[in-house]
């Protein structure tokens, strides 16, 4: 029986620097809650009418990206405007904090079982290019160089795990919580923390 979708909240995320101030220095960041809306929708029956409903909330978050983003000014640039939208994000989620579907202001939907495509190709740069360059600053000496590297490589690899754990308990068939602990190594009850991005 194919899996129905249960939006129970709509959460609205500014991205931020990271709390810790080296990480921050490398350029990593986390996604902050600012707002939620708690939502009554009917079950989904497929993807398709998941999408749908994600993509209804775009034009919602462009308004929250240009509030948040303060006054634009009557010469409203498309630069200022675009920089707006990639602070910004919604996450619908399920009861259990599941995602169900992550929504970008430029009109960009990621559903259960796909990776977000600037996610993808960071993952892509940092396996081709950024680990193979920390090496390279290893064999030279560079240990400096190499460590900041480290931490901006943490910070994909960090965001990647929340992607595939919020995949897992989104598919059609998904992995118990207990299992997921397991190979995450923590606790049942720390997977909240996980599905919103704060872990560590």
């Amino acid at each position: 029986m194919a899996r129905r979708f249960r939006p129970e909240r709509v959460e609205y995320d500014i991205r931020i620097a990271h709390p810790d101030p080296r990480q921050a220095e490398a350029g990593a960041t986390l996604w902050s809650t600012a707002s939620v809306d708690a939502v009554i929708s009917k079950p989904l029956p497929d993807l398709e009418s998941l999408k749908d409903y994600a993509l209804a909330l775009v034009s919602r978050l462009q308004d929250f990206a240009e509030h948040t983003a303060g006054p634009l000014g009557e010469a409203r640039s498309s630069a200022v405007r675009h920089d707006a939208y990639r602070r910004v994000r919604a996450v619908v989620r399920e009861k259990d904090g599941a995602a169900l579907a992550e929504v970008y202001a430029d009109g960009r939907v990621a559903l259960p079982g796909e990776l977000d495509p600037d996610l993808r190709c960071r993952l892509t740069g940092l396996v081709n290019v950024g680990l193979p360059m920390v090496l390279r600053a290893v064999d030279q000496g560079g240990y400096e160089n190499a460590l900041e590297s480290l931490v901006k490589a943490r910070s994909v690899v960090n965001s990647l795990l929340q992607a595939v754990l919020n995949m897992a308990v989104s598919g059609p068939e998904p992995v118990p919580r207990d299992k997921l602990a397991a190979a995450l190594c923590v606790r049942p009850a720390d997977l909240e923390g996980w599905y919103a991005g704060q872990a560590s």
